[in-house]
């Protein structure tokens, strides 16, 4: 026997759902409906029927919201304008109306709702009423408030950034722009959203067609990022990093690029400025090795020829005395020049004793050629000073003492004190005295940027080279005073 079942091709067979009703249907549709609230309202706008969704969304069971005016949905301040009313008017008048807004549910919390209000004819076109239909949109609405504080955020923190950063789309034409690429470019963003970025190449850059090989590098790589010269909008360059980042959409197609504008125009002059200042750190210590030389040969060579010549002199003049002492207080003195010459050029002990003994060979030294009284305060604990330190702070005191016995009217001392913490070295070298006249001893205005501009230069570049500070300036009882601080590791 055959089971399995037979199909007929004739009309349905009638089933119970034939037997109910369209408007029980309807009803029963309606009310089987939990995602929106869908109720009618008769004409005058009061409540005639109440769904399932209606009163999961609004909290009403029928029995308490029937016959009642459905402006009890609406927050107090909208009821006050008359706003309930206005909205049937709409309705009425146009067949539909649709809005969102902030509704009331039974306990008085507030729900974003989608509300459409469908006004109801006859067949002769009398109103009889309108169909609502409410649907709940509170968490759709938090995650666009959501969205958009994460955007504002987002265009702040862009806004905030002293970065240029711009869109292109896909051809290079710029699609947004922030404040710092304003700052940076000088163009505001009605200027150049439109326009294609190869405004901010030089000429000879368009020529050579680089942006739009950086674009296909973007594109081909992801990412390509360059240092080169851009333009702003008044024609002025300036020195950028530039980082340009592929943006593809979900299906993986290129939509675009974020462009990332740095003004390196600073950093790149600093660059410039240490390798001269690295430059003429070099020099410098080739001038110290060549003085360091010639000093050697002075002292040294030149130094014992005389004195063999002191002693030959000595024994051909033997039976002439008086001209025999003559040429040799001739010679002693030149012996002396000689070594102050080599002393002046680079002191021996500075080499074989270190910075504190050549220090006081300075100080003794000045003594000697000048009327000052010049003291020296050493308190260096265990800091075994680097040969570079040494030179450096060597120098320093040396310029500041000639700039005292050169400028310093009326000076009569001069203190020099070095005294060494456990993290810094500090260098004081103060005199009594006062500026030279800037022009004469007839003029009335002094200087008061004692050293001279090249010498004050000189000592800052020492001491920068060392990562300290200088200050340097009349005081306030008088004199001038030169102060330095070295780190102690930059000293060692």
């Amino acid at each position: 026997m055959d089971s399995r079942p037979h199909f007929t091709h004739g009309r349905r067979a009638a089933s119970s759902i034939d037997r109910v009703s369209g408007d029980e249907r309807y009803r029963s549709l309606v009310e089987a409906i939990n995602d929106y609230a869908i109720f009618l309202l008769d004409a005058d706008g009061y409540v005639a029927t109440w769904n399932g969704g209606a009163q999961r969304i609004k909290g009403y069971l029928p029995g308490e919201i029937i016959g009642r005016h459905f402006s009890v949905f609406y927050p107090p301040e909208n009821v006050a304008r008359g706003y309930p009313d206005e909205e049937l008017a709409r309705a009425a008048a146009h067949g539909r109306w649709e809005d969102e807004g902030w509704r009331l549910r039974k306990d008085g919390s507030r729900f974003w709702a989608n509300v459409v209000i469908t006004a109801l004819r006859d067949k002769q076109g009398v109103l009889t009423g309108y169909a609502k239909i409410t649907r709940d949109m509170t968490e759709r609405r938090r995650h666009e408030e959501r969205t958009q504080q994460s955007e504002e955020r987002l265009r702040r923190l862009m806004d905030a950034v002293e970065d240029g950063i711009f869109m292109l789309d896909p051809q290079g034409h710029v699609t947004s722009w922030n404040a710092g690429a304003t700052r940076l470019k000088g163009f505001g963003a009605s200027e150049i959203i439109g326009q294609h970025f190869s405004r901010f190449y030089p000429m000879e850059d368009i020529v050579a067609g680089k942006p739009q090989a950086e674009l296909a590098a973007a594109a081909a790589h992801g990412r390509t990022e360059d240092e080169s010269w851009r333009l702003r909008k008044d024609g002025s360059r300036f020195w950028a990093n530039v980082i340009i980042t592929a943006v593809y959409g979900q299906r993986g197609e290129l939509i675009g690029f974020a462009a990332v504008t740095r003004d390196m125009t600073e950093r790149n002059e600093l660059r410039q400025l240490q390798y001269a200042s690295e430059l003429a750190a070099r020099i410098e210590a080739a001038r110290e090795e060549e003085k360091k030389r010639i000093a050697r040969e002075l002292h040294d060579d030149l130094g014992q020829q005389l004195t063999a010549l002191k002693m030959g002199l000595a024994t051909v003049l033997a039976d002439d005395t008086a001209r025999a002492a003559q040429l040799r207080d001739a010679v002693d003195r030149a012996i002396v020049s000689v070594r102050r010459l080599a002393a002046g050029l680079r002191p021996a002990a500075l080499d074989d004793l270190g910075l504190v003994p050549a220090l006081e060979w300075l100080i003794d030294d000045c003594r000697q050629r000048s009327d000052l009284h010049v003291s020296l305060v050493t308190e260096t604990q265990d800091v075994t000073f680097s040969e570079a330190a040494s030179t450096a702070l060597f120098r320093i005191v040396q310029e500041s003492l000639n700039n005292a016995m050169r400028h310093a009217l009326g000076a009569t001392s001069v203190e020099v004190a070095l005294i060494c913490a456990a993290s810094i070295c500090d260098l004081k070298i103060s005199d009594n005295g006062t500026a030279a006249p800037a022009g004469g001893s007839d003029d009335t205005e002094f200087r008061k940027d004692r050293p001279p501009p090249s010498g004050l230069a000189g000592i800052r570049d020492r001491v920068r080279r060392l990562g300290g500070t200088v200050t340097a300036g009349p005081d306030a009882a008088g004199g001038f005073t030169v102060h330095i601080s070295i780190p102690r590791y930059a000293v060692e």
